[in-house]
């Protein structure tokens, strides 16, 4: 008896094509290479254009995270958390002239000179040593108008330093400038504008406001008055920061250019607590008083890390 064997339908082998393979690989290769360089093309073009309408925001900012977070807090000008200052009340007609690295030997006389000589506050961010070198210059300072803030004991990084390193560099030269003024600082400025976290925290526990700029000369190196005065000029707008520096022989020639092509402008210059009242904020210390004189015996309670706000905000719109 013969079996019947059944047909069984074999499926024929798997192959792969392996030239379709990379073709596709290479499809996907370069539509991924090309939505990278758009979207790079673009975020330029926003961050550019960004910039063009917000003229005091750097570019250098721009494309940090803490800005953004900044921003859509509402806080472009003056970050709570942080207890820093960008920039001034767009609404005010006004600017502040910072100038750091003081009193200089050599050149501070010359810029104090210019100062006085068109009647225009400054605001200083001094180092600890050359304020024992030069006690006459803050005294000077003062008595023109002028603003002291702290720039560190001996112009060290900040955000390279242990958070009790940051403090001493603080206290120092705060002592420093007692000794030669009686005033104690209420402003900071980390040398080469460095900070990060850490700093802020040491800066915001002693009472510090941070000030940061919005344009600046780059006269720490030799650059030529011309270079320096077109560099601040013509990026001046109402509440910008302007960052100088006292060190360069070239910075007190430019600055009387500076002063009168701004105030051809009709800008008026102010000085860091100026420009800070007119976005609401005032030091601890006056407050501190005030607070006091209404509650005698207690301590006033902090907010904002130890600066009070003044619901003061509405301020920009409506300024006067």
């Amino acid at each position: 008896m013969k079996k019947h064997v059944r047909n069984r339908s074999v499926d024929p082998p798997v192959t792969y094509n392996i030239g379709s393979m990379n073709d596709i690989s290479k499809r996907v290769a370069v539509i991924a290479a090309i939505i990278v360089i758009a979207s790079g093309i673009f975020s330029g073009i926003f961050l550019v254009g960004y910039h063009y309408f917000h003229r005091y925001v750097p570019l250098r900012q721009l494309v940090t995270p803490d800005y953004w977070k900044r921003h859509f807090k509402g806080n472009d000008f003056y970050d709570r958390d942080g207890m820093m200052l960008f920039h001034g009340n767009p609404v005010y007609h006004e600017i502040a002239l910072t100038i750091d690295d003081g009193p200089h030997q050599i050149y501070g006389q010359a810029i104090l000179h210019a100062l006085a000589q068109e009647h225009v506050p400054a605001t200083f961010f001094v180092v600890g040593i050359r304020v024992k070198q030069e006690p006459d210059q803050i005294r000077q300072m003062i008595a023109q108008g002028d603003e002291i803030g702290n720039h560190t004991y001996d112009h060290q990084r900040l955000d390279t330093l242990k958070p009790h390193l940051i403090a001493s560099e603080l206290r120092l030269d705060d002592e420093d400038i007692y000794r030669a003024s009686g005033i104690h600082t209420h402003i900071m400025r980390p040398p080469g504008v460095q900070f990060n976290h850490k700093v802020l925290n040491v800066s915001r526990a002693l009472h510090y406001i941070t000030v940061n700029w919005t344009n600046a000369a780059r006269d720490y190196e030799v650059q030529s008055p011309e270079y320096i005065v077109r560099h601040v000029v013509d990026s001046t707008e109402n509440g910008s920061i302007i960052l100088l520096h006292q060190d360069n022989p070239y910075t007190a020639i430019a600055l009387p250019r500076i002063i009168g092509a701004l105030k051809g402008r009709g800008y008026r210059f102010v000085t860091i607590s100026t420009m800070l009242a007119h976005l609401g904020i005032q030091p601890y210390a006056s407050l501190e008083i005030k607070a006091r004189a209404k509650n005698p015996g207690n301590t006033p309670v902090l907010t904002n890390g130890g600066f009070y706000l003044e619901h003061t905000l509405p301020v920009l719109a409506s300024g006067h």
